[in-house]
């Protein structure tokens, strides 16, 4: 292969090794709440925690302050400060590989949730647990660099096809790390030393992350050529991420994508958040079938970005890609929460809900990236990763405060509106490929 084609092969590599150590958990995380908030009473460590959970059992109607609401409402709240750390920190991570480039940032970014993840291994207490999400969620900025690297190596008419092979790894990540994550889940470490006191039931599944971040960190060690041009290089320093979006907002058309995709991952990542508890409750399914249910998930999205989006990107623009997503999600959303307790009816619902969202990211992220300065595509896609990340932070405590206070109809209702009027509003979104077709077609009339 060309240095380039191997290039971006070897990148798209480390960032699938890093998202499937990232998506191991997400099949993992109502057991894994229950194993830790059961366990706080006897551990000295978290004695804090205790009334915390009072205050959030007291948030509660009467009749849903059982043990099992109390642990979604805290695994939302657990999900939002990951995505809260990963919003003060994708803009610092993008701005600063503008500036010293993408290679060394995706190596720091990869070594740091490699240490996180050890730190996981070892997590007896919830503490300590709570430590290793806050320091993997200050180390996630790959996505955003890991895009702007993509974008360096990219022509405009090809920048969307570009954000969909990204997609695409996003994908993949989604069909391998759950089911990785489920299988390990049945291998109890913790039983072969009972005596140990750092071994706990998911230290298997958290030794796998390490493993895959730690090869992702050598692969970018020994391998990646750096994708920025010295010439192009930004001397800029990394800000206050407050003031890095309010950057991005006045910059051209950003604004529109930045609160179009604001919208889109609240209401996904609600979604996306209460549909693992869904299928525990309402389905009853095991760790490893919901395992089953995000490879579904993943496998159509990775073919959508990878293969769908790549063929119509060629065809169509930016906008009208995710215009299509939008439109896709409502109606499929209202129905997939009347499925239970019929599995292939809720798999045939979230086929639109997998292809909306398919279509809808590298869109908006070629959007982004193509309405954007040339020596500030790291910075702007770290900003465009930040303002998702804020709205992730927010959507899983409103996904699972509505879903516990209205029931999943109401509250996949209240997102299926809520997605219409954010198509409504993307209807005002610039489409520069459309621009700059129109501009071409009047130059060779003029000529």
């Amino acid at each position: 292969m060309p240095p380039s084609r191997r290039n971006i092969s070897l990148l798209l590599l480390i960032l699938l090794l890093d998202l499937i150590g990232f998506s191991l958990i997400f099949p993992l995380v109502p057991d894994l709440l229950e194993f830790y908030l059961n366990g706080a009473k006897g551990h000295a460590l978290d004695q804090w925690l205790l009334p915390i959970t009072d205050f959030f059992r007291s948030l509660l109607p009467q009749e849903r302050q059982s043990e099992p609401e109390l642990i979604i409402l805290m695994g939302g709240v657990l999900a939002s400060i990951y995505s809260f750390l990963q919003f003060l920190c994708s803009p610092l991570w993008g701005k600063l590989s503008d500036s010293i480039g993408r290679r060394p940032v995706l190596l720091l970014t990869s070594s740091g949730l490699a240490i996180s993840y050890l730190l996981w291994a070892i997590s007896q207490s919830f503490t300590l647990f709570l430590l290793s999400r806050v320091f993997g969620g200050i180390m996630s900025g790959n996505i955003g660099v890991a895009s702007a690297a993509m974008a360096d190596q990219s022509s405009r008419s090809g920048r969307t096809g570009a954000m969909g092979l990204v997609g695409a790894a996003f994908g993949v990540g989604f069909i391998v790390g759950p089911v990785v994550g489920g299988s390990l889940a049945g291998i109890r470490m913790d039983s072969w030393m009972p005596d140990s006191s750092l071994l706990h039931p998911f230290t298997a599944c958290a030794i796998g992350s390490f493993i895959l971040s730690g090869i992702s960190a050598l692969l970018n060690l020994l391998f990646l050529e750096e994708t920025l041009s010295p010439a192009i290089k930004s001397d800029s320093r990394p800000g206050n991420p407050f003031r890095s979006i309010w950057e991005g907002l006045h910059i051209g058309g950003l604004r529109r994508v930045l609160i179009v995709n604001f919208f889109y991952i609240l209401l996904f990542s609600g979604f996306e958040f209460s549909v693992t508890f869904f299928y525990k409750l309402d389905f009853g399914f095991t760790p490893f079938q919901i395992g089953m249910v995000f490879l579904y998930l993943g496998l159509i999205i990775a073919l959508g970005q990878g293969g769908l989006v790549r063929v119509l990107s060629k065809k169509i623009t930016e906008k009208k890609l995710a215009l299509s997503g939008l439109l896709l999600l409502p109606p499929a959303l209202v129905a997939l929460s009347n499925s239970a307790p019929v599995v292939w009816i809720s798999l045939l619902c979230l086929l639109p809900i997998s292809l909306g969202s398919a279509l809808l990211q590298p869109a908006l992220s070629g959007l982004a990236s193509l309405l954007s300065p040339v020596d500030r595509q790291g910075f702007s896609l770290g900003v465009f990763r930040s303002a998702g990340a804020l709205a992730r932070a927010l959507g899983p405590l409103a996904g699972a405060y509505l879903y516990w206070t209205l029931g999943i109809q109401v509250a996949y209702a209240i997102f299926a509106a809520l997605l219409l009027f954010t198509f409504l509003y993307a209807l005002l979104l610039k489409d520069p490929r459309a621009q700059a077709m129109g501009e071409e077609e009047t130059l060779k009339e003029s000529i």
